[in-house]
């Protein structure tokens, strides 16, 4: 009778344990399930803050951001919202700084078209890797 009752407590133990450890799902934790059944699992760039938050670049701080990247067309760089640089174009090579181009230097960026990209862009920290694209699709005013 004692062997009987210590089975049913184990085997509830398991199947309560089971029940409730839902692995894969929901907050992030492991992969999801792609096309096919395949499990993709993304990685997330080490600058994406944990929450929400809305930026207010100092050149631009009455203007709410909730993207990483800003696009300046017409000077062809980038604001990355997260670690508070400009990537630009400089001498044959992409460069990430906290200052300023020198091409922007006098310019009040407040006044200047940008853009904000995708979500998607968000975990790519080469955003310039597609900068042909983004010269093509987003023409300067």
């Amino acid at each position: 009778m004692r062997t009987i009752k210590y089975l049913i407590i184990i085997i509830s133990l398991f199947v309560s344990t089971n029940f409730f450890a839902q692995k894969g799902r929901g907050h992030g934790h492991g992969g999801h399930r792609g096309r096919h059944g395949k499990v993709v699992v993304v990685k997330r760039s080490s600058y994406r803050p944990a929450k929400i938050v809305v930026y207010h670049p100092y050149w631009r701080p009455k203007y709410a951001y909730n993207r990483r990247w800003v696009y300046f067309p017409r000077y062809n760089f980038y604001w990355d919202n997260w670690r508070n640089h400009y990537v630009y174009y400089n001498n044959n090579v992409w460069v990430s700084q906290p200052t300023a181009p020198p091409v922007i230097v006098n310019v009040n960026l407040e006044n200047e078209k940008s853009v904000e990209l995708n979500e998607t862009d968000d975990d790519v920290d080469d955003v310039y890797q597609n900068n042909s694209k983004h010269k093509e699709e987003i023409k300067p005013d």
